[in-house]
């Protein structure tokens, strides 16, 4: 039998200026210059009589945060201790108790400048060519849940939403606002138990976005909340949704082989509806996803989209869920440090400001390598020098295996 010919490893193509990038130092470089103009501005306080700033803070969160065996104040302490750590992170000696204060004392806000310049350094990834028919910023909203102890009283809650249930849970929730074509988020907002999904997002609406929400998004006042601040929705609705059709807007070819299964123009019916969206029209695109048996129902304020694209939009809802699942068990980012909400949010905010430090290095969509490779080099298992090469070769590798599975795909589904 003849043998298979091994197959040539892709094309290694550097993401333009990543060479120099890492080169002389360490990823904390990249924020070392906001972080002096916060300094400069006196907006970052000293922890009381102590030499601990919140910059100091910062990095041991990022140190932790691309250490997962770093998983505690007594780690980070036990790390600090080292002249050799604290030379390489410029770090203070950080006692564990002094840590804990600090965390609470500081304003999780005064972080918000160095997370903008950030984001202004981010590349558009590449993407959907349909999507840029888009002239707002796609957004994909959702919340998600972290376990903290019982007796954090600000982020208790009552199962089902029954005050009177007997089963209580401490739990975090987090509502990130993800950028979909550059693959971090833009925004994310901390609650405890007092606060819905609906209200969240409804306090924190900016215009020229175009919000793109599941079920738990589903509430006619923040429809009209959303078009009120200047900005676009997609929000999956109950299939029980009382209407009565103004339009039937005709199907093309590439709408049903999207799976499109109806596009209507509606007026909603019933008392909440009247109250909460009024008699404005709304768009109502069914699709039928591959692999679900129930149609799925979305609502939307765009009448100039082609249904096609409706259904292409919603599916990329899920990279929201995808940057959770990477952040929990890829990152291992499920332990806090504090039990105070500004605490909890402080470290939130260092996460994301890992988070987009990764996309920043590599040009990309943060990932378990690109992950990896970098913590590697914070750890000093790899040369600062050698982190391009290593992260290119992988991402080629990643772009090679998913084109090839879009392709079994499409040949799956044209010979049906």
């Amino acid at each position: 039998m003849a043998r298979r010919r091994p197959q040539a490893d892709p094309v290694v193509e550097f993401v333009p200026g990543s060479e120099t990038r890492l080169t002389g130092g360490r990823l904390i470089d990249l924020i070392e210059e906001p972080l002096r103009a916060l300094r400069a501005s006196g907006a970052l306080p000293q922890h009381g009589n102590r030499r601990l700033l919140a910059e100091h803070v910062v990095v041991a969160h990022l140190v932790a945060f691309f250490n997962p065996a770093v998983k505690s104040l007594r780690r980070i302490e036990d790390v600090c201790e080292s002249p050799q750590a604290r030379k390489r992170f410029d770090l203070p000696p950080v006692p564990r108790s002094t840590l804990s204060d600090a965390q609470a004392l500081f304003d999780p806000a005064l972080l918000t400048p160095l997370i903008e310049s950030l984001k202004r350094r981010l590349p558009t990834l590449p993407h959907d060519a349909r999507l840029d028919a888009i002239t707002r910023q796609l957004l994909a909203v959702d919340g998600t849940f972290f376990a903290v102890a019982a007796r954090v009283a600000w982020a208790l809650y009552c199962k089902n939403n029954n005050p009177d249930a007997a089963v209580h849970k401490g739990s975090v929730r987090a509502d990130f606002h993800f950028d979909i074509l550059r693959g971090v988020p833009e925004a994310v907002v901390v609650s405890g138990h007092g606060l819905a999904e609906q209200a969240s997002l409804a306090q924190h609406l900016q215009p020229g976005r175009f919000y793109v929400a599941d079920r738990g998004y589903q509430a006619y006042s923040l429809l009209a909340d959303i078009v009120e601040a200047g900005s676009d929705f997609l929000i999956r609705f109950r299939a029980d949704l009382a209407f009565d059709v103004v339009t039937q807007r005709p199907l093309s070819a590439e709408d049903r082989l999207a799976g499109v299964v109806s596009d209507d123009e509606i007026h909603i019916r019933g008392h909440r509806a009247k109250v909460g969206w009024g008699e404005r029209t709304l768009r109502r695109v069914v699709i039928l996803a591959d692999g679900m048996d129930e149609p799925i129902v979305l609502l939307t304020n765009r009448t100039d989209l082609s249904a096609e694209l409706i259904g292409v939009l919603y599916r990329h809802r899920w990279q929201v869920e995808l940057f959770f699942r990477w952040l929990k068990c890829m990152t291992h980012f499920k332990h806090f440090f504090s039990e105070s909400q500004t605490g909890v949010t402080l470290q939130i905010y260092a996460a994301v400001i890992a988070t987009l430090l990764i996309a920043v290095e590599t040009g990309s969509k943060p990932n378990v390598y690109t992950f990896s490779t970098l913590s590697a080099v914070l750890s000093g298992l790899i040369a600062p020098e050698e982190a391009p090469a290593i992260i290119a070769r992988r991402l080629a590798l990643c772009a090679r295996d998913a084109e090839r599975a879009r392709a079994r795909r499409a040949a799956k589904k044209t010979s049906r």
